[in-house]
């Protein structure tokens, strides 16, 4: 009897360390996940946030110190752990395991400890629909061939069309061409690019804290709305100001400089434009410094497209263009 109850401790035990281990692996593999962005300085803050990770084993009370990092381009791998180069990884795999000391089983086996292991992988999933997390504008699509969709990394692209655009005058760099003109003309209406309801209320709540009304999904179309233009400069830049990097002018310096917290980047559908307004994917751009979003109508409110987007990250996803979110895979 005295035996069968020493077993079912040293059991229980067990059954609690396993637990602390998966809880540890799975905490570290999505922060690690989340840091990925495409360069090897990626996979450098990924092992540093498996390390920092603040999950204890012994009821919590003993730091993990054989924790493993791993990366790959696929959740089945292969796995690397130390990558050449950051293109492509949106995986990370974190494993770990502890000797897990027992008291009553070593008067039938030799061993004091028993190793408990645990792994598990995270990585940037695709995200096609959003019920929230949209910024409320829809840029114009160069052409219908994903992923970029004719955008270029590093172009300035408009967010929202003046009222009037005219070429090489109050056009965004990346959209100065009389075509592009034409079309962001020919659906009319005052809000060539706004697309959410135009109250002042709903207009702050969209643009600050990414707030929807309607679900959106890739094949849905768009409605270009109304609204207040000085509430929608307003909001972007109090949403600007939320970022605790507000001057830097592009997005590589705000990338070097490592002091943002990703408020300033955005993610938006991209759409055919008139007539059916269809969504084709999404992307990820920088909003520019304050004082380049002007009072008035006919001044355009322009973005520089920096591609892929992960939610909760200060930077862009380790993948190819699109929006995606950190999720367990195992």
């Amino acid at each position: 009897m005295i035996g069968m109850v020493g077993l079912a401790v040293d059991v229980g035990r067990l059954y609690i360390v396993r637990n602390e281990v998966q809880a540890h692996v799975d905490t570290a593999a999505l922060s690690a996940a989340l840091e990925l962005d495409g360069t090897t300085t990626g996979f450098d803050r990924a092992r540093t946030t498996v390390t920092n990770n603040a999950n204890r084993w012994n009821m919590a009370t003993t730091r993990f110190t054989t924790t493993q990092t791993d990366f790959s381009t696929s959740q089945t791998g292969p796995w690397v752990a130390s990558p050449a180069n950051g293109a492509g990884y949106i995986y990370a795999r974190v494993r770990a395991t502890v000797a897990a000391p027992v008291y009553f089983t070593r008067f039938i086996s030799p061993d004091p400890a028993k190793n408990v292991s645990a792994i598990a992988i995270a990585g940037q999933v695709s995200k096609t629909s959003w019920k929230e997390g949209l910024t409320p504008f829809s840029p114009l699509a160069h052409n219908s061939a994903g992923p970029d969709f004719g955008l270029v990394k590093g172009g300035i692209y408009t967010l929202r069309w003046a009222s009037n655009p005219k070429l090489n005058s109050n056009v965004c760099p990346g959209d100065n061409q009389e075509s592009y003109i034409a079309q962001s003309n020919a659906g009319g209406g005052e809000e060539r690019g706004f697309i959410e309801e135009s109250s002042a209320a709903n207009i702050r709540a969209a643009i600050v804290d990414n707030y929807q009304t309607i679900v959106r999904e890739v094949g849905d179309s768009v409605v270009m709305t109304g609204g207040a233009k000085q509430t929608q400069r307003d909001a972007l830049i109090q949403r600007i100001y939320q970022d605790t990097d507000s001057t830097s002018s592009t997005f590589a310096q705000y990338i070097a400089g490592g002091a943002g917290n990703g408020r300033r980047i955005v993610v938006v559908p991209i759409n055919t434009w008139h007539p059916d307004y269809i969504i084709l994917g999404y992307g990820a751009f920088l909003l520019m410094l304050p004082n380049e979003y002007v009072p008035g109508g006919n001044k355009p409110f322009c973005a520089e497209y920096i591609g892929a987007y992960v939610q909760g990250a200060p930077h862009t996803g380790g993948g190819m263009p699109g929006a995606y979110v950190v999720r367990l895979v195992l």
